[in-house]
């Protein structure tokens, strides 16, 4: 990828999906040319090599399309096993930017180059992902960081890409049957937009550093302010395993890694009313005292405490099984069109699988339970599809579908189980810790609460 082809293609980007789309139509066509077993597997060949075309034309025209790429990939269930597959590489696996590149925003930023404004500075980037890559570097006293550098010309990429990833989506119709394309689109525009400004994300990264000090099994790079500007972020670099190699652990380290993953999202929440609505592998790091690093903070929301507090009122409707006053405070906090001319049961029948993982004692998230989840919530036909046009994503609750979703798919690829309506009801209710992480928890936290 070059600095002129970043800024100049718009044509190009358009094009692209459009020829993808085309290619992945013909390609399924000639399928038909064979009967029986030869023509499923044509098929599987067919949709491999359009997984293929998908995740590398991501990979290389970043922003948005990348993102996009990377919120799919978490739909366990829902996307084609190829697919789900290839795209799970752009987590943390993009093509880079020469480096070329790289000194050009440092000589902007800075008015010198890497390796005057660092002790040392590794010209290969270590990860690479949707808007921006890390390398490595050391501070002038030795200090190891991380170094995040934003893709020259992604910020004008990004709007035209927009508009355009809907094709990608879609591809004449063979991938992500059932989703609702425009939802999705719409989300990624929030979020994206807000994930370009690095001063913006090191705020928030502070935010979580601060109240995550100390913590038992959840770790937040600390943030250089000093040395971060808009398009170049330094944290503290943090050793640790791929979030990828969790899955060839044994079961039980896997509920584990799962329930702190759980906690690191809805204690933040309920504890700090702070959502960090980014919830894919590469933004986790395994440590070897049994932690999780958690290490980008790009897409973050801040509740208020009336809505926290409805979002509280909402969930002990339905832990006591009150559908009653689970439909008056789904109709408060604005998911439901006050009115709904629906009986209260058609309504929690099909709605109620956004909740799905807290309603059971124990619920083990699977490829199923997360597709489930993801079609309930974007069906368009049926009284699923009717009662969906009398519900509604508030304001500020983008980030809350998008990590549902999202979190369900990386909890399902571990296949972890856990109390997590329990877990839940140790922050709505204050109740006591309900399992061995959330003692740890109330003893590193420091209001002496688990999170």
């Amino acid at each position: 990828m070059n600095q002129k082809a970043m800024r100049t293609s718009r044509v190009r980007r358009s094009i692209t999906p459009a020829r993808l789309a085309g290619g992945a139509a013909a390609r399924w066509a000639t399928t038909y040319l064979y009967r029986g077993e030869k023509r499923q597997a044509k098929r599987k060949q067919a949709m491999l090599r359009t997984a293929e075309d998908v995740t590398r034309t991501m990979g290389e025209m970043k922003g948005a399309a990348m993102k996009l790429g990377q919120v799919l990939s978490l739909m366990a269930g829902v996307l084609p096993e190829e697919m789900a597959t290839q795209l799970a590489t752009l987590q943390s696996n993009a093509p880079p930017m020469a480096y070329g590149l790289v000194e050009q925003v440092f000589e902007r930023e800075y008015g010198q180059a890497p390796d005057r404004v660092f002790r040392k500075f590794q010209k290969e980037p270590f990860a690479a992902a949707s808007i921006g890559q890390v390398h490595r570097a050391e501070l002038r006293d030795g200090t190891p960081v991380a170094v995040k550098v934003q893709y020259p010309g992604v910020r004008q990429a990004i709007e035209h890409d927009l508009a355009n990833v809907g094709m990608m989506i879609g591809l004449g119709g063979l991938l992500a049957r059932g989703l609702d394309t425009q939802a999705i689109v719409t989300e990624l525009k929030e979020g994206i937009r807000a994930e370009l400004d690095y001063l913006r994300e090191a705020a928030w990264q502070q935010r979580y550093f601060d109240a995550f000090g100390g913590h038992g099994f959840i770790r937040v790079p600390k943030v250089y302010h000093e040395l971060t500007t808009s398009t170049v972020l330094v944290q503290e670099y943090i050793k640790g395993r791929p979030f990828a190699t969790a899955r060839t652990l044994p079961q039980a380290e896997r509920d584990r890694l799962g329930e702190i993953i759980y906690r690191f999202c809805f204690g933040s929440l309920y504890r700090h009313r702070l959502f960090n609505g980014d919830p894919h592998p590469g933004n986790y790091l395994l440590l070897d005292d049994g932690a999780v690093a958690f290490v980008d903070y790009g897409c973050v929301a801040e509740f208020s405490e009336d809505v926290v507090a409805a979002f509280k009122r909402l969930i002990r409707g339905l832990l006591a099984g009150d559908i009653e006053e689970w439909r008056r405070s789904t109709e408060a906090v604005g998911i439901l069109h006050p009115g709904a001319p629906f009986t209260t049961h058609e309504l929690y029948e099909h709605m109620h699988w956004y909740w799905a993982p807290i309603l059971g004692e124990r619920v083990r998230f699977t490829p199923e339970l997360a597709a489930e989840m993801v079609r309930r919530n974007t069906m368009t036909t049926g009284i699923g599809g009717q009662i969906n046009k009398h519900c509604n994503v508030p304001e500020g609750m983008v980030f809350l579908t998008r990590i549902n979703f999202g979190l369900a798919g990386l909890l399902a690829g571990l296949g972890a189980a856990g109390p997590w309506g329990a877990i839940v009801e140790e922050y709505v209710d204050d109740r006591p810790p309900s399992t061995e992480l959330g003692r740890i928890s109330a003893a590193t936290t420091r209001d002496g609460r688990p999170v």
